[in-house]
């Protein structure tokens, strides 16, 4: 593989991975706090259904996106599917790297799943049926709860991509 195609496939990725994870982070300290005001409170609920589905395809194509240039990556740096099967590649630095990694956004992309298909949508439709009831303010800390805990998933994803590259 070309070294031109292995920093493409780089240049992809990060880009990807910072548009992901600086939505989140654009979402978490700007939109959220913005929304709390009570001149905005009528609207919130719409605002959320339409920024989180948007947000969501976006995030979705994007983990694509990751997942392929990542296989590429592998392969520019010489490693097989061969070379995933051999418990040698775990044991290594980069493997043990590889695996946190994996395991992590395995478990990110699951949350995801939760967030997007499932809570997010019920949240919004109680916020749109029942505003103010306990239920839906359950929901809503739900939901919010589990954007948080993949922005932390994101950010530790991060931390071992940068381990794979500077050991």
């Amino acid at each position: 593989m070309s070294i031109v195609v292995y920093k493409i496939s780089v240049f992809i990725h990060v880009l990807s991975a910072m548009f992901w994870l600086g939505g989140m982070l654009f979402t978490a300290m700007v939109l959220v706090p913005t929304f709390r005001d009570k001149i905005l409170a009528e609207h919130r609920g719409l605002f959320f259904a339409k920024m989180g589905k948007i947000f969501s395809n976006i995030s979705w194509i994007l983990f694509l996106v990751l997942i392929t240039t990542g296989y590429i990556q592998l392969l520019a740096r010489g490693y097989s599917w061969n070379d995933l099967l051999d418990y040698k590649f775990w044991h290594s630095l980069f493997g043990y790297n590889f695996a946190h990694k994996m395991v992590f956004f395995g478990i990110m992309l699951m949350i995801s799943g939760i967030h997007d298909f499932w809570l997010g949508p019920h949240t919004t439709e109680l916020m749109n049926r029942e505003p103010n009831a306990k239920r839906t303010q359950s929901y809503r800390r739900a939901t919010s709860m589990l954007g948080r805990l993949n922005l932390l998933l994101g950010l530790i994803i991060i931390y071992y991509a940068i381990s794979l590259v500077r050991g």
